[in-house]
């Protein structure tokens, strides 16, 4: 019976997915009485918010300018062994 435990956890899986329509139907609404607060204050998340976006777009300008450094310094690289070379360059 070395397939017991998996055809348990089969079998306890299959009976929570049916058990669960059941479970929510037992449930109760209940009115709420009175005002519900809705203070939420927006500042700090706007101030959050523009905080996070400026700083990925700051880690995006890095990200391209590093990039950009690499491929000059490629280039002034090729450029040199052109000039080595002695071929003419246009």
């Amino acid at each position: 019976m070395k397939h017991a435990p998996a055809v348990v956890k089969v079998v306890a899986a299959a009976l929570l997915v049916l058990a669960a329509p059941a479970i929510a139907l037992a449930q109760e609404f209940q009115k709420v009485e009175g005002k519900i607060a809705d203070n939420v204050p927006a500042v700090p998340f706007v101030g959050i918010a523009y905080g996070v976006i400026w700083l990925a777009v700051l880690v995006y300008v890095l990200v391209v300018a590093r990039g950009l450094g690499r491929v000059n310094e490629e280039l002034r690289e090729l450029r040199r062994k052109l000039d080595g070379a002695g071929t003419p360059r246009k």
